[in-house]
C-alpha cells in the first residue's frame, strides 16, 4: 500500500501519509482536495463535514445557535479525530490550523499544504461559494485582516502551492509536482 504505483505518473511521486490541506476561505481546499483524493486513489475528509455530522447541523447553523467558540470547540475534536486516519487527503476549515499547537499537530499527522492566493481572489472565491460565517458581518478590510493574522500558521505548512489565477486540476498539477520534488530531494 506504501510503495509508489507504477503505470501512472500522477499516482507514483506520493508518500503513504496524509495529505492535509490548509488555506484561508476561498483557497480551494474542497475542490481541490477531492480532486487530489481522486487522482490518488485515496479517500477525501473534510473538517468541517466531520463537524457537520458530528453536530446535526449547517456551520452557519452553528455560528447562529451556538456561536464561534463552540464551533472552534468543535474542531479540536475534529482534530483528534483526524488521529485515526492514515493515507487520506484531507481539508481543513480555514481557521482549524489558526490556534497555538494546531500547524503542529496536523505536521505529526502527514504532509501539510497551505494553498495560498492573493487576497482578492481569495475573497471573490470566497464571495461566491455562499454562506460563509466568517464573511457574515465583515467589511473587506476586516476579512482580509483576518486573512493576514492567519498567514503566520499556514506558512508554518511543510508546502506551499500558490492558486491564484489557476483551475482546481492545475493546482492539483503542481501539488503533485510539490510532492514528486519533495519525495525526490529525501532520498
Amino acid at each position: 500500500r506504501g510503495r509508489p504505483r507504477s503505470g501512472s505518473d500522477t499516482m507514483a511521486p506520493v508518500m503513504p501519509e496524509n495529505l492535509i490541506l490548509v488555506g484561508f476561505m476561498g483557497a480551494g481546499k474542497s475542490s481541490v482536495g477531492r480532486l487530489l483524493a481522486r487522482r490518488l486513489g485515496r479517500c477525501f475528509v473534510e473538517t468541517d463535514d466531520m463537524i457537520i455530522a458530528r453536530e446535526g447541523c449547517s456551520i452557519p447553523e452553528i455560528f447562529a445557535r451556538h456561536g464561534e467558540a463552540h464551533f472552534r470547540a468543535a474542531e479540536e475534536e475534529a482534530l483528534s479525530g483526524l488521529r485515526l486516519k492514515t493515507n487520506d487527503v484531507i481539508a481543513t476549515g480555514g481557521g482549524l490550523p489558526c490556534r497555538e499547537g494546531r500547524m503542529e499537530d496536523l505536521r505529526a499527522l502527514g504532509t501539510v499544504i497551505w494553498l495560498a492566493g492573493d487576497f482578492d481572489a481569495l475573497y471573490e472565491r470566497a464571495l461566491r461559494a455562499g454562506a460563509r460565517p466568517m464573511l457574515a458581518g465583515r467589511t473587506r478590510d476586516e476579512v482580509e485582516a483576518l486573512c493576514r493574522s492567519r498567514e503566520p500558521f499556514y506558512r508554518q505548512a511543510d508546502l506551499s502551492v500558490d492558486t491564484t489565477g489557476l483551475g482546481p486540476d492545475q493546482v492539483v498539477s503542481r501539488i503533485l509536482g510539490a510532492l514528486a520534488a519533495r519525495e525526490q530531494a529525501a532520498r
